[in-house]
């Protein structure tokens, strides 16, 4: 008995494949290793009498098995190497990829179905590996190294719909809301219907963050008029967008009602991002004092309980608030370097800016104000950049 015919497949086509049907059905049983059932192979090449007949006398027929209702091919292909890969070592990953059968074209519908989505899923594996990659790598503080690896995967490689919204969140994390719209926009056509919600939400609110506000704007308020959940995130996304752009007073009632809405299903984050988002209203509306006594310390209050540190925003806000307010200095100059401290320790350029921000507040230091400014380009903020940028031309809160 023979033992295994080696084949790649991956970037070529085996040689001597026979006539088709027959090439179809070698090629589907090498890249599915192990037994398959009639069903299967019927449903990818439906003429089986035929194809088997075309392997009949070819170098591949020694190794075509059929026992019952349930064939396999008996080989050894880069298609296992690259799973058994798949996810854990990138170099090698990278090394094998290639497309699955590069150049080959067959006259049946359903086999040309089944490779379209089998390519698709062998690229997905890549930019799946990749994109682990680069999250671990930014878990450890090592921005660069992970903005340099996406830029080469993005250089060499086309994008998979599925897998480019987690770049897209990745490129959010590194401070790139221009590269996160332009990686949503490139695949949104292509994305699955069932996570479209999701991904036009990230596409709106990087258009808005990169300060391209009215074509975010479409896509946010396109979702306030459905019953997905993201139609809340899109609220909150609205309402930052209007705290910063002079419309502070609609904000209150998006906050407001996302903030019930996420106390009655127990959505900790939405809930947390709410009162966030209304207390920044109340401090741009000149309520300073509301803003601390009310949504901002609920705000400290339910990260305690939750025992979660104090995000940098949080505390930025709330020393905001509080020097706005007038309480003396001590008190929010604390909050701000602390807000601070815990911004350079994440390594959060938006939350050290908004920091540095209360801290100018706190303590009339033009230099903060200026620092303020450089970390919120580093964190690509465009619409908080033009809001420092106006300060203190920009009404002040009281």
């Amino acid at each position: 008995m023979e033992g295994l015919i080696r084949l790649e497949l991956l970037g070529k086509v085996p040689e001597d494949l026979p006539p088709s049907p027959g090439a179809e059905l070698i090629l589907y049983l090498a890249a599915r290793p192990g037994w398959r059932s009639l069903a299967e192979v019927r449903a990818v090449v439906p003429p089986l009498a035929e194809a088997l007949a075309a392997v009949k006398g070819t170098r591949y027929d020694a190794y075509l098995e059929a026992h019952g209702s349930e064939f396999r091919l008996r080989a050894e292909t880069d298609v296992v190497a690259f799973w058994q890969e798949a996810y854990r070592d990138l170099e090698k990953v990278r090394s094998l990829y290639g497309e699955l059968a590069a150049g080959f074209e067959s006259p049946l519908p359903e086999f040309r179905g089944w490779l379209a989505a089998e390519r698709e899923e062998t690229l997905r594996g890549l930019w799946g590996t990749a994109v682990g990659r680069a999250a671990a790598l930014l878990d450890r503080r090592r921005a660069d190294e992970a903005r340099s690896l996406l830029a080469e995967m993005e250089a060499a490689y086309p994008l998979e719909p599925r897998t480019a919204l987690d770049l897209a969140d990745l490129y959010w994390r590194l401070g790139q809301p221009a590269d996160t719209a332009r990686v949503l926009s490139a695949v949104l056509d292509r994305v699955e219907e069932r996570i479209r919600p999701r991904a036009e939400l990230n596409l709106g609110a990087a258009l808005v963050r990169a300060g391209r506000e009215a074509e975010g704007r479409r896509y946010l308020e396109a979702l306030l008029a459905t019953e997905f959940d993201e139609r809340y995130w899109a609220l909150l996304h609205l309402g930052g967008l209007e705290v910063l752009t002079g419309a502070p007073e609609r904000a209150v009632p998006r906050a407001q009602e996302v903030r019930e809405v996420a106390e009655a299903v127990g959505a900790s984050e939405l809930y947390l991002m709410a009162l966030l988002l209304e207390g920044e209203a109340l401090i741009r509306m000149g309520r300073a004092k509301e803003a601390a006594s009310g949504p901002l310390a609920r705000a400290m209050g339910f990260q305690e309980f939750l025992g979660q540190p104090f995000s940098p925003v949080s505390l930025a806000l709330l020393a905001e608030a509080q020097a706005l307010w007038g309480k003396g200095k001590k008190r929010p100059l604390d909050l701000a370097e602390k807000a601070y401290r815990r911004a350079v320790e994440l390594r959060d350029p938006y939350g050290a800016s908004r920091a540095l921000f209360a801290w100018h507040l706190a303590s009339g230091d033009p230099d903060k104000l200026e620092a303020a400014r450089h970390q919120a380009a580093l964190a690509g903020h465009a619409i908080w950049q033009r809001f420092l940028e106006a300060w203190p031309k920009a009404p002040r809160s009281g």
